[in-house]
């Protein structure tokens, strides 16, 4: 029986997944491709990443779903079947994580622009984020994710969403690191106002993730744990992207990026996995880690 995420993060350092997209174009997803379809499509390979990060010993393990509302499905013409593909990804994670493992379901932005900067209203969000973690949560998820969210204004109306289904709700912000050491999102919204609003909207968890290596991630703890006494779960990338051969690499070793887990473990992390680059050996090595402690 699996405990509550947020009671289970109180007690003890958890493990997460690392990235899935470079993952399923590794086992041939190709560049442009609709990831989510591949949850009907191709199953047993999104299985596979995520059994590959279950087995490097990550204690969560997220959805197949970041692009899973409908308004980005309907790039693909698959908005239809957005209840059908975000119910088979958590089936799919449900297999891989066994007994003991999380499931996240994983939701991310829509693409679009709230008002005033755009024009779909407040409450236009809100109706497809619900849509998107009903299904979630009707599939068996223990928890939603709203991750590498750059705009306050819909990450809240995400949390608004998901909560309303009962589920654990995790609120996951991207920062960028300014010339001035400060943090902030691509829109502007600050750590400190950041995770207070997330708070006050009842987020039940606050992370980061994906924007900067890990080597920043430690900072990025700090301020986060001084802002809430909710748990704090990050996601660094594998470093900063470069072009190796005209693809995008990202050049930290999973030694090096377990080399920063302690730090970002001391400055308060609860849950610590890997975004963009990181691989089933960058989890493996973070689990080293986190045993060790």
């Amino acid at each position: 029986m699996r405990a509550n995420i947020v009671t289970a993060a109180k007690s003890k350092i958890l493990v997460g997944d690392g990235a899935m997209g470079t993952e399923l174009m590794k086992r041939g997803l190709a560049p442009g491709a609709c990831p989510e379809l591949w949850n009907a499509d191709e199953p047993e390979k999104v299985l596979d990443v995520l059994k590959s990060y279950r087995a490097a010993g990550a204690d969560t393990l997220i959805t197949n779903t970041f692009g899973g509302n409908r308004w980005k499905l309907a790039a693909f013409d698959l908005a239809g079947r957005t209840a059908e593909l975000n119910k088979a990804a958590v089936a799919i994670a449900r297999k891989a994580a066994g007994a003991t493992a999380y499931v996240f379901g994983d939701m991310g932005p829509t693409g679009r622009f709230m008002e005033p900067l755009g024009t779909d209203p407040r409450d236009a969000f809100v109706e497809v984020y619900s849509q998107q973690a009903q299904a979630l949560a009707d599939a068996g998820a223990d928890a939603v994710i709203l991750e590498t969210f750059m705009s306050l204004d819909e990450i809240l109306a995400g949390v608004e969403a998901a909560k309303a289904t009962g589920l654990c709700v995790i609120a996951s912000m991207s920062f960028n690191r300014e010339a001035s050491g400060s943090f902030r999102t691509m829109m502007g919204n600050d750590i400190a106002s950041s995770v207070k609003a997330l708070d006050e909207a009842g987020a039940d968890m606050i992370a980061a993730n994906c924007g900067l290596g890990a080597e920043h991630y430690a900072d990025i703890a700090r301020e986060m744990t001084a802002a809430t006494s909710r748990p704090v779960m990050v996601q660094p990338n594998a470093g900063m992207p470069t072009l190796v051969g005209g693809k995008t690499a990202f050049p930290m070793t999973a030694d090096e990026f377990a080399g920063y887990v302690p730090a970002i473990i001391k400055a308060g992390a609860r849950i610590v996995g890997g975004c963009c680059g990181t691989t089933p050996d960058h989890i493996r090595a973070i689990r080293r880690i986190v045993d060790g402690l």
